[in-house]
């Protein structure tokens, strides 16, 4: 009885302090379970991993296996957010400067336009200086292109000089006045890009990733149909030398004949040597892609002015016949001449381009137009000729067309202010709509002639005018003879 006395008292006392014993116990694991997993979750996150790590030890697992698995969501981490940088380097965010990048990238690999950061996202990233070694490049070609030109000016002044002779003094001085306007554009380029921006930032912005791509696919795609086809009419025009050269085969060298052939200008005046055959190439390739790049850069600043408008536009068809506030209409109003500014801006910095280029594609047309008259040497001749022709006759059609699709958009507003119901009919639209029929917004050559749809006639009336009086003066001769001092 007495051994079993202090059984009793300290199940009295354990049933005092714990409220009960036996089947009334139960819930109190559960408690004591809820409660650990309360503090646990009360941790750090950093200490929860030391504890996860502890236990681990313990349970007979190795350190380094957690250190791989941290290891490999780090890795895993990493990877998605290369993937991310990675699809985001392929999203449009539908500006002209992200558009052209590749464009000015190619035309500064022939000297033209040195300016660095053209493939960066914002246009702050551009810079122009004279150090950069780009801008020397161009220099240095340019350099080169005078001491060319000085050669064919020295050629023709010696010669007899026709509407035929003086075909390459006219395209090289072409060449080096467009070199000479792209390193002046080049300075300009950095304050345009950030202007044009600006401006875009304060559009209705595009909603989907087809709208912002849709400028820079169309850029792309004239830059490439251009350089194809006019490395197409180089390699023509080289397989038709070849051919020529073959027949006028002055020295046993068909190599030296060749070259002598092509670069008549520079050994009219020195003697033939390998490297002054190799630089004169050189120059030659260099020409034939700047005298179609300067095309180009009218077409892509025409397509990036249209855009602008149409971007414009394209928020107008949207609410078209709707009631509109005033404030609706003073906003777009506003846009719509910050557009107009800007088509005057670029207008000014590449109006000596545009004329340049207009002006050589006209005398060029008319030249072989002429020169189709004559009977060709050979077939492969015959085939770079015509190829030539229609390339170029194609080439200031596409210029034309482009140029005057801006005048066409920034026209196209008065078609939607004409649908504003009479209730919402306010001074705002009114002053929008004489703002559009009042103002002539379109790209010009130097303020001589704007580029609309309706020079496209006039410079097919010029090019039937001019023809119809060279044919008047016209000799049937023999141009493809081996004396005649120039080749095309």
């Amino acid at each position: 009885m007495i051994g079993h006395a202090p059984n009793k008292l300290t199940c009295q006392c354990r049933a005092h302090l714990s409220f009960g014993c036996g089947p009334n116990m139960r819930f109190l694991p559960k408690l004591e379970r809820k409660f650990r997993r309360w503090k646990k979750l009360k941790k750090p996150p950093l200490l929860r991993k030391l504890d996860a790590l502890f236990k681990s030890a313990h349970k007979g697992h190795r350190p380094e296996d957690s250190a791989k698995r941290v290891q490999r969501e780090n890795g895993k981490d990493i990877k998605n957010e290369l993937s991310y940088k990675s699809r985001e380097q392929f999203m449009y965010n539908g500006s002209f400067h992200e558009a052209v990048g590749s464009v000015l990238l190619t035309a500064q690999c022939f000297a033209l336009m040195p300016v660095r950061g053209v493939t960066a996202k914002h246009p702050s990233s551009l810079r122009f200086s004279w150090r950069y070694v780009r801008t020397c490049c161009c220099l240095l070609f340019m350099v080169s292109m005078l001491i060319n030109l000085s050669f064919t000016i020295y050629k023709v002044l010696h010669g007899s000089i026709t509407f035929n002779s003086i075909r390459p003094l006219i395209f090289k001085s072409c060449i080096f006045l467009v070199c000479g306007k792209a390193l002046s554009l080049a300075r300009q380029w950095p304050d345009l890009m950030m202007k044009w921006y600006q401006i875009e930032q304060d559009l209705p912005q595009y909603q989907t990733q087809f709208e912002k791509r849709r400028m820079a696919q169309t850029i792309r795609m004239v830059m490439l149909v251009g350089m194809m086809l006019s490395f197409a009419e180089h390699l023509l025009s080289i397989v038709s030398a070849i051919n020529y050269a073959a027949f006028c085969n002055r020295t046993d060298d068909p190599i030296q004949n060749f070259f002598e052939l092509t670069n008549d200008e520079i050994f009219y005046v020195l003697n033939y040597s390998a490297p002054l055959a190799l630089w004169g190439k050189l120059q030659n390739v260099y020409s034939t892609f700047i005298w179609n790049y300067m095309d180009i850069l009218v077409m892509i600043v025409s397509i990036g002015l249209a855009s602008k408008f149409r971007q414009l536009n394209d928020n107008l068809l949207k609410f078209k016949g709707l009631h509109m506030a005033a404030a609706y209409w003073s906003e777009r109003r506003i846009q719509y001449r910050n557009i107009c500014t800007l088509c005057s801006t670029m207008d000014d910095a590449i109006s000596f381009i545009t004329i340049i280029s207009f002006s050589n594609n006209l005398y060029f047309i008319c030249v072989q137009l002429l020169r189709s008259l004559n009977t060709m040497p050979s077939v492969a001749h015959t085939v770079y000729f015509y190829f030539s022709l229609f390339f170029l006759i194609g080439r200031t059609l596409a210029v034309s067309l482009y140029a005057a699709s801006v005048h066409d958009e920034s026209r196209r507003p008065l078609r939607y202010l004409r649908c504003v119901p009479k209730e919402s009919w306010c001074p705002e639209a009114m002053r929008f709509a004489e703002e559009i029929t009042s103002d002539m917004v379109a790209l010009s050559g130097m303020k001589f002639f704007n580029l609309t749809r309706k020079l496209v006639l006039s410079v097919a009336g010029t090019i039937v005018t001019y023809e119809l009086v060279l044919i008047q003066f016209h000799e049937d001769q023999d141009l493809w003879t081996c004396d005649q001092s120039t080749y095309s």
